[in-house]
């Protein structure tokens, strides 16, 4: 499974379940557009390895409702202290799930340093940590905050096609993300 395919099924789930999702910069934004636009989508287009730190601040601000973190394995792996300070701080209500293809995508493919990465020691100390496979691909997915603090390790492989150009620029994204919270925060 491919990339796109792997967010295209969280999306789908996160948008069952009414969750507000932060990409990461570069593949995790453009593909995550590329399956359908909500404002709901907060997609980050500054430094790399901010979405999982991002959504713990989403998650804190609006803990009545589920939010996705979709990442990269590379981009993550340039922030792995913000999965300490999410397991201290174990917001319910919080999914990171990590895309681990090996690579860069959006970088001609170079091969990234989270392939040394046991995603699954790290996943201990999430609560709710599984395999993307270990929930039929998506099909079982569900963000609740019955599960808890989750992390997802979602196996793919790189993008045969290139990106999709993206067409929002960051000042739109925010103004819109936070019109979609308005009835869900005291902002």
């Amino acid at each position: 499974m491919e990339q796109v395919e792997a967010i295209g099924l969280l999306a789908r789930a996160a948008n069952t379940a009414n969750a507000l999702v932060v990409s990461d910069i570069g593949s995790q934004t453009v593909w995550l557009h590329a399956t359908g636009d909500r404002p709901e989508y907060l997609y980050l287009t500054g430094p790399m390895g901010m979405a999982a730190a991002v959504a713990l601040g989403v998650a804190l601000g609006v803990p009545t409702r589920p939010v996705l973190a979709i990442c990269g394995d590379g981009a993550l792996a340039m922030s792995l202290n913000s999965l300490a300070t999410i397991a201290d701080c174990a917001p319910a209500n919080l999914t990171v799930a990590v895309m681990d293809n090996g690579v860069y995508d959006f970088t001609g493919k170079i091969p990234a340093s989270a392939r040394a990465i046991a995603w699954e020691k790290i996943g201990m100390m999430f609560p709710a940590f599984c395999w993307f496979e270990e929930l039929g691909f998506g099909a079982n997915l569900h963000f609740t905050s019955d599960r808890g603090l989750g992390l997802i390790r979602a196996v793919v492989a790189p993008s045969r096609d290139a990106p999709p150009k993206f067409p929002l620029e960051p000042a739109a994204i925010h103004s819109r993300f936070a019109m979609a919270l308005k009835n869900d925060t005291q902002l």
